[in-house]
Protein backbone atom coordinates (compact mmCIF):
# COMPACT_ATOMS: atom_id res chain seq x y z
CA UNK A 1 0.00 0.00 0.00
CA UNK A 2 1.09 3.55 -0.85
CA UNK A 3 1.31 6.29 2.02
CA UNK A 4 0.61 9.82 0.88
CA UNK A 5 2.51 12.41 2.86
CA UNK A 6 0.83 15.47 3.97
CA UNK A 7 0.52 18.97 5.93
CA UNK A 8 3.66 18.57 8.64
CA UNK A 9 4.39 15.22 7.76
CA UNK A 10 5.48 16.47 4.03
CA UNK A 11 7.86 18.99 6.02
CA UNK A 12 9.09 17.14 8.12
CA UNK A 13 10.66 14.65 5.11
CA UNK A 14 11.82 17.93 3.98
CA UNK A 15 15.47 17.61 5.01
CA UNK A 16 15.59 13.54 5.67
CA UNK A 17 14.04 13.82 1.51
CA UNK A 18 17.31 16.08 0.60
CA UNK A 19 19.90 13.78 2.38
CA UNK A 20 17.90 10.80 0.94
CA UNK A 21 18.23 12.53 -3.14
CA UNK A 22 21.46 12.48 -2.91
CA UNK A 23 22.10 8.64 -2.17
CA UNK A 24 18.94 7.48 -3.30
CA UNK A 25 20.58 5.83 -6.01
CA UNK A 26 23.04 4.04 -4.22
CA UNK A 27 22.56 0.25 -3.25
CA UNK A 28 24.50 0.44 -0.27
CA UNK A 29 21.98 2.93 1.11
CA UNK A 30 20.74 1.17 4.41
CA UNK A 31 17.25 3.27 4.30
CA UNK A 32 16.16 2.90 0.48
CA UNK A 33 14.18 -0.03 1.43
CA UNK A 34 12.01 1.71 3.69
CA UNK A 35 10.88 3.58 0.57
CA UNK A 36 9.16 2.40 -2.28
CA UNK A 37 9.22 4.01 -5.90
CA UNK A 38 6.18 5.74 -5.13
CA UNK A 39 7.05 7.39 -1.97
CA UNK A 40 10.63 8.52 -3.41
CA UNK A 41 9.09 10.05 -6.05
CA UNK A 42 6.99 11.97 -3.84
CA UNK A 43 9.56 12.99 -1.93
CA UNK A 44 11.50 14.52 -4.62
CA UNK A 45 8.44 16.48 -5.29
CA UNK A 46 7.92 17.67 -2.05
CA UNK A 47 12.09 19.07 -2.09
CA UNK A 48 11.54 20.65 -5.45
CA UNK A 49 8.14 22.24 -4.94
CA UNK A 50 9.54 23.84 -1.06
CA UNK A 51 12.19 24.63 -3.17
CA UNK A 52 10.48 26.89 -6.03
CA UNK A 53 8.53 27.79 -3.30
CA UNK A 54 11.35 29.84 -0.89
CA UNK A 55 14.11 29.84 -2.94
CA UNK A 56 15.52 31.91 -0.34
CA UNK A 57 16.79 28.98 1.12
CA UNK A 58 18.95 27.96 -1.04
CA UNK A 59 20.60 31.85 -0.68
CA UNK A 60 20.70 30.76 3.03
CA UNK A 61 22.01 27.65 2.72
CA UNK A 62 24.94 28.85 0.25
CA UNK A 63 25.35 31.58 2.63
CA UNK A 64 25.86 29.36 5.85
CA UNK A 65 28.01 27.01 4.04
CA UNK A 66 30.67 29.75 2.77
CA UNK A 67 30.55 31.18 6.61
CA UNK A 68 31.24 27.29 7.91
CA UNK A 69 34.01 27.28 5.33
CA UNK A 70 35.45 30.37 6.46
CA UNK A 71 35.63 29.56 10.03
CA UNK A 72 37.50 26.12 8.93
CA UNK A 73 40.26 27.81 7.44
CA UNK A 74 40.43 30.92 9.94
CA UNK A 75 40.94 27.62 12.42
CA UNK A 76 43.17 26.18 10.38
CA UNK A 77 45.36 29.17 9.92
CA UNK A 78 45.43 29.84 13.83
CA UNK A 79 46.30 26.12 14.08
CA UNK A 80 49.46 27.18 11.25
CA UNK A 81 50.48 30.15 13.15
CA UNK A 82 51.13 28.43 16.51
CA UNK A 83 53.33 26.07 14.19
CA UNK A 84 55.36 28.59 12.65
CA UNK A 85 55.57 30.79 15.55
CA UNK A 86 58.92 29.31 16.40
CA UNK A 87 60.45 29.52 13.14
CA UNK A 88 59.50 33.91 13.09
CA UNK A 89 61.34 33.99 16.42
CA UNK A 90 64.54 31.78 15.63
CA UNK A 91 65.05 32.25 11.81
CA UNK A 92 66.96 34.89 10.21
CA UNK A 93 64.90 37.27 9.01
CA UNK A 94 64.59 41.00 7.86
CA UNK A 95 62.76 42.59 10.09
CA UNK A 96 62.72 46.65 11.01
CA UNK A 97 61.92 48.32 14.61
CA UNK A 98 62.53 46.81 17.68
CA UNK A 99 64.38 43.05 18.21
CA UNK A 100 62.76 42.12 21.06
CA UNK A 101 59.46 44.07 20.45
CA UNK A 102 56.28 42.72 22.82
CA UNK A 103 54.32 42.52 19.11
CA UNK A 104 55.68 40.56 16.25
CA UNK A 105 54.18 41.74 13.08
CA UNK A 106 55.05 39.74 9.90
CA UNK A 107 54.53 40.97 6.48
CA UNK A 108 54.57 38.97 2.84
CA UNK A 109 54.78 41.22 -0.49
CA UNK A 110 55.36 41.77 -3.56
CA UNK A 111 57.66 45.09 -4.87
CA UNK A 112 55.03 44.95 -8.11
CA UNK A 113 52.43 44.85 -6.09
CA UNK A 114 50.65 48.19 -5.94
CA UNK A 115 48.45 48.00 -2.42
CA UNK A 116 52.13 46.77 -0.79
CA UNK A 117 53.19 49.39 -2.28
CA UNK A 118 50.38 51.59 -0.27
CA UNK A 119 50.50 49.25 2.65
CA UNK A 120 54.96 50.21 3.13
CA UNK A 121 53.37 53.94 4.63
CA UNK A 122 51.56 52.15 6.78
CA UNK A 123 54.10 50.36 8.32
CA UNK A 124 56.40 53.34 8.14
CA UNK A 125 53.29 55.32 10.24
CA UNK A 126 53.86 52.14 12.29
CA UNK A 127 57.13 52.09 13.08
CA UNK A 128 57.37 55.74 13.43
CA UNK A 129 54.80 55.71 15.93
CA UNK A 130 55.71 52.75 18.04
CA UNK A 131 59.02 51.52 19.47
CA UNK A 132 58.19 48.61 20.96
CA UNK A 133 57.30 46.82 17.49
CA UNK A 134 59.45 44.60 15.45
CA UNK A 135 58.23 43.68 12.00
CA UNK A 136 59.51 41.06 9.42
CA UNK A 137 59.35 41.01 6.13
CA UNK A 138 58.93 38.22 3.81
CA UNK A 139 59.23 38.44 0.26
CA UNK A 140 56.39 36.55 -1.47
CA UNK A 141 57.50 37.49 -5.23
CA UNK A 142 54.21 36.35 -7.33
CA UNK A 143 53.18 38.86 -9.90
CA UNK A 144 56.32 38.41 -12.46
CA UNK A 145 60.29 38.18 -13.05
CA UNK A 146 61.43 41.20 -11.96
CA UNK A 147 59.41 40.69 -8.80
CA UNK A 148 61.38 37.94 -8.43
CA UNK A 149 64.60 39.12 -9.68
CA UNK A 150 64.22 42.21 -7.10
CA UNK A 151 63.42 40.14 -3.93
CA UNK A 152 66.77 37.85 -4.31
CA UNK A 153 68.64 41.35 -4.77
CA UNK A 154 66.36 42.64 -1.23
CA UNK A 155 67.56 39.41 0.15
CA UNK A 156 71.39 39.97 -0.63
CA UNK A 157 71.23 43.55 0.89
CA UNK A 158 70.43 41.75 4.31
CA UNK A 159 73.45 39.97 3.87
CA UNK A 160 75.25 43.58 3.85
CA UNK A 161 73.14 44.89 6.78
CA UNK A 162 71.08 47.41 4.76
CA UNK A 163 67.63 45.39 3.68
CA UNK A 164 65.21 47.71 4.93
CA UNK A 165 66.90 50.82 3.47
CA UNK A 166 66.73 48.81 -0.13
CA UNK A 167 63.35 47.65 0.98
CA UNK A 168 62.52 51.25 1.43
CA UNK A 169 63.67 52.12 -1.55
CA UNK A 170 62.25 49.64 -3.37
CA UNK A 171 58.81 50.23 -2.51
CA UNK A 172 59.41 53.59 -3.02
CA UNK A 173 60.44 53.29 -6.55
CA UNK A 174 57.07 53.62 -9.50
CA UNK A 175 59.41 52.42 -12.78
CA UNK A 176 60.76 48.97 -14.13
CA UNK A 177 63.04 47.11 -11.70
CA UNK A 178 65.53 45.60 -14.12
CA UNK A 179 69.07 44.95 -12.90
CA UNK A 180 70.44 48.20 -14.03
CA UNK A 181 67.95 49.74 -11.60
CA UNK A 182 68.64 47.86 -8.78
CA UNK A 183 72.01 48.23 -8.88
CA UNK A 184 71.34 52.01 -9.19
CA UNK A 185 68.87 52.17 -6.19
CA UNK A 186 71.42 50.18 -4.55
CA UNK A 187 74.78 52.31 -5.14
CA UNK A 188 72.28 55.01 -3.69
CA UNK A 189 71.69 53.50 -0.10
CA UNK A 190 74.93 52.98 0.41
CA UNK A 191 75.12 49.15 -1.01
CA UNK A 192 78.53 47.76 -2.80
CA UNK A 193 75.97 46.88 -5.93
CA UNK A 194 78.27 44.33 -7.23
CA UNK A 195 78.72 42.39 -4.56
CA UNK A 196 74.74 42.79 -4.09
CA UNK A 197 74.96 41.04 -7.79
CA UNK A 198 76.99 38.71 -7.16
CA UNK A 199 75.60 37.66 -3.69
CA UNK A 200 71.48 37.81 -5.23
CA UNK A 201 72.60 35.04 -7.50
CA UNK A 202 72.92 32.45 -4.62
CA UNK A 203 70.80 29.47 -5.05
CA UNK A 204 70.00 29.69 -1.10
CA UNK A 205 67.78 32.79 -1.89
CA UNK A 206 65.58 31.07 -4.27
CA UNK A 207 65.25 28.56 -1.62
CA UNK A 208 64.06 31.27 0.77
CA UNK A 209 62.08 32.78 -1.48
CA UNK A 210 60.51 29.24 -1.98
CA UNK A 211 59.55 28.43 1.24
CA UNK A 212 58.51 32.09 2.30
CA UNK A 213 55.78 31.52 -0.40
CA UNK A 214 55.06 27.77 0.78
CA UNK A 215 54.69 29.19 4.27
CA UNK A 216 51.98 31.55 3.06
CA UNK A 217 50.22 29.21 1.56
CA UNK A 218 50.24 26.93 3.87
CA UNK A 219 48.96 29.39 6.44
CA UNK A 220 46.42 30.23 3.69
CA UNK A 221 47.65 33.82 2.30
CA UNK A 222 47.30 33.35 -1.36
CA UNK A 223 47.85 36.69 -2.37
CA UNK A 224 49.93 39.83 -1.24
CA UNK A 225 49.88 41.57 1.07
CA UNK A 226 49.24 39.74 3.76
CA UNK A 227 49.72 40.83 7.47
CA UNK A 228 50.41 38.70 10.62
CA UNK A 229 50.20 40.63 14.11
CA UNK A 230 50.69 38.59 17.02
CA UNK A 231 48.48 35.52 16.32
CA UNK A 232 45.86 36.77 13.89
CA UNK A 233 45.97 36.93 10.38
CA UNK A 234 44.82 39.41 8.05
CA UNK A 235 44.74 38.76 4.14
CA UNK A 236 44.99 41.66 1.51
CA UNK A 237 45.68 45.65 2.89
CA UNK A 238 43.65 46.58 5.80
CA UNK A 239 45.06 50.38 6.03
CA UNK A 240 47.16 52.31 8.63
CA UNK A 241 44.85 52.83 11.01
CA UNK A 242 43.84 49.20 10.93
CA UNK A 243 47.41 47.82 11.34
CA UNK A 244 48.21 50.09 14.10
CA UNK A 245 44.81 49.32 15.75
CA UNK A 246 45.52 45.41 15.20
CA UNK A 247 48.75 45.92 17.27
CA UNK A 248 47.44 47.90 20.04
CA UNK A 249 44.96 44.74 20.28
CA UNK A 250 47.55 42.48 20.73
CA UNK A 251 48.65 44.14 23.99
CA UNK A 252 45.05 44.28 25.43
Amino acid sequence: MTTSFTGTTRKALLLAGIALSTVISSASFAQEAAFSAAQKDEIKTVIKDYLMENPEIIAEAMNELQAKQQREMEAQAAAKLVEYKDFFKTADLPYAGNKDGDVTVIEFFDYNCGYCKKAFSDVQALLNTDDNVKVIFMEMPILSQQSMTAAQYALAAHKQGKYFEFHKALMEYQGSKDKATLKRLATEVGLDADQLEKDAQDPALKDTITENVSIAQDIGIRGTPGFIVGDQLFRGYIGEEALIGSVKAQRG
